[in-house]
């Protein structure tokens, strides 16, 4: 699963707990686990679209929080700040949204839950209109 789908997991499984967000996929006859299909092809495109919506602002005050909270404990771990230092900023950049990605999902859905919540129900709308 990429990470993108990934983070989107997480951004459903939180709006999920919201009987109004979930109205239109349970008339549809989906449950969150059927929506698991879906992911890569309707909801991480949405959530790439939020996301970079926020770009230049918001998203960097997340991301930054997302980033201490991955790694303060890591630092604490003598090996690991030795390989960073070790590592390419590429390298840096690749681990940290590998481990922070789901994060940043977590908390954009708690910061930006009507956004996220109405990207999501489009793509399905969207989703169920190609389908017919």
């Amino acid at each position: 699963m990429c990470l993108d789908c990934r983070a989107a997991s997480r951004v459903l499984d939180y709006l999920w707990d919201d009987p109004e967000f979930r109205a239109i996929f349970t008339r549809e006859g989906y449950d969150l686990g059927a929506l698991a299909p879906l992911l890569h092809e309707v909801f991480a495109p949405a959530y790439r679209r939020v996301r970079r919506s926020l770009e230049g602002g918001p998203l960097e005050v997340l991301e930054a929080e997302v980033v201490e909270a991955v790694l303060a404990p890591l630092n604490e771990l003598p090996r690991f700040r030795e390989l960073w230092r070790e590592w390419s900023q590429h390298e840096r950049s690749l681990f940290l949204r590998e481990n922070s990605e789901m994060a940043l999902g977590q908390r954009l859905a708690e910061a930006y839950p009507v956004t996220l919540g109405d990207a999501f129900r489009d793509a399905f709308r969207a989703y169920l209109r190609r389908r017919m």
